[in-house]
């Protein structure tokens, strides 16, 4: 075998591990500061002004170290993974509900610039552009940002009214355009970036050696420096074994516990077990219990009334108590929704063991007349006692989303999937994730 053909054998056997390999990055982050008119500076913990970060890009996530903290951006999974050192937990935040978060943030800030200009706020503080710019999100592609572009010497700078934003330095640190678009990412988390200049950085041939997020609004400079890069061997991140951090609910956490360590068999016996008992009510002659416990059946599996129901539909729908249950479940106004609540609550004392299952739907109505804890308390109450019920994770979930804080929101809705990720009720969510990804592929 000649020499020309020994390298080109060696190059085919490690041609692929040399494509999978990862990239590291040391990068250095210098924060700073001035002082801005009229502006108040909040007390409390800040961070370093100084500080060294290890990046590690893998094929679709991003790994990061300070030497304090840790955790991962996976993009793969759609999650992002802190490492708690306080608590020794990993707090895993569903990718939904951080951008869920950004999205909100960003409409309130709009709505309050809106205002402000209305009423002819100089150097409007919650300018469009400016909140988009702080958040990395753009709400009108098609408004004119106005900002502009200068080119000085070895760096381009983003000015807004005469303010800068952002600047680069023209010197690049080579990266494929995979790696190059995963670094660009972190920078939209992590420091912020208006999109008009992030678009412009993920059209370079590799990153550059630093770049210059500013806030002319808080007088907040923060520098990122790429100081070392290198490839290494493929291998996929580790974090330590630790629990997941439960939600602040300690119900729903509870709950979500039990959901966490069931199995496909555990959680069919304890269906099983549900419609027995309806089964049971019906022929003691306890209609409204065991319509509740057939309707339960249905919130935690799907699809239609089970064929139980159906053989004994006939002598349960024609209760008179049955018959003002189903006329509580839905309200066409305040008026009819207060007395849907006061049905219910009087139907609780002659629903037995199923009290709870009623405290679903009174949940619904709270929620309706603005009754937010109640509403997440009657839920939390129906987990307790039965953790299955897909649908009311589902509700949950809803009634957690403050808006700006989904994180638990979330947590709920992969819950609900543990248990019955084909189920109707579910579709909504994943149409509105499916949105997110389209709209804003960049956070995902």
């Amino acid at each position: 075998m000649t020499t020309r053909t020994t390298i080109a054998t060696a190059l085919l056997v490690f041609a692929p591990l040399l494509a999978r390999a990862n990239t590291e990055l040391t990068v250095k982050f210098e924060r700073s500061s001035s002082p801005v008119k009229g502006l108040q500076m909040q007390s409390g913990e800040k961070p370093p002004a100084s500080q060294t970060v290890h990046l590690t890009l893998g094929k679709r996530w991003i790994e990061w170290a300070d030497g304090s903290n840790r955790g991962v951006y996976d993009f793969a999974k759609r999650v992002i993974i802190g490492v708690d050192p306080q608590t020794h937990h990993l707090v895993e935040v569903s990718m939904y509900a951080a951008f869920s978060g950004r999205d909100a943030e960003l409409e309130n800030r709009m709505m309050l610039g809106r205002a402000l200009e209305a009423g002819k706020v100089e150097s409007n503080p919650m300018s469009p552009t400016l909140a988009e710019h702080q958040l990395s999100l753009r709400r009108d592609a098609k408004r004119v940002s106005g900002i502009e572009r200068k080119s000085s010497d070895g760096e381009q700078r983003y000015l807004w009214q005469g303010k800068e934003l952002f600047a680069y330095s023209t010197k690049l640190v080579p990266l494929a355009a995979a790696d190059r678009d995963l670094y660009i990412r972190y920078i939209r988390y992590t420091a912020g970036g208006h999109p008009e200049i992030l678009d412009d950085l993920q059209k370079l041939d590799g990153i550059p050696k630093w770049v210059r997020y500013s806030d002319p609004m808080l007088g907040a400079v923060l520098r990122l420096e790429v100081l070392e890069n290198r490839k290494t061997p493929d291998a996929d991140y580790v974090l330590p074994p630790l629990e997941k951090a439960p939600m602040k609910n300690p119900g729903a956490a509870a709950a979500a516990a039990r959901v966490a360590s069931s199995t496909p068999e555990s959680r069919a016996a304890f269906a099983a077990r549900i419609l027995a008992s309806a089964n049971e009510a019906a022929g003691m002659g306890r209609p409204l219990q065991a319509m509740l416990g057939y309707i339960e059946l249905q919130l935690m599996i799907g699809g239609e009334m089970p064929p139980d129901f159906n053989k004994r539909a006939e002598s349960i729908t024609h209760d008179g108590n049955v018959r003002a249950l189903t006329g509580a479940f839905q309200a066409a106004s305040e008026a009819q929704a207060r007395a849907s609540v006061a049905t219910l609550q009087g139907l609780a004392a002659l629903a037995g063991d199923k009290a709870y299952v009623l405290g679903i739907f009174r949940a619904n109505m709270e929620s309706s007349l603005g009754n937010r804890e109640a509403a997440t308390s009657l839920l939390v109450a129906a987990l307790t006692k039965n953790p299955f019920i897909t649908g009311v994770w589902k509700d949950l979930g809803d009634s957690l989303d403050t808006g700006y804080d989904a994180v638990d929101t979330w947590r709920c809705y992969e819950t609900a999937r543990i248990i019955a990720p084909g189920h109707k009720l579910l579709d909504g969510i994943a149409r509105g994730e499916a949105a997110m990804v389209k709209e804003h592929p960049e956070y995902f």
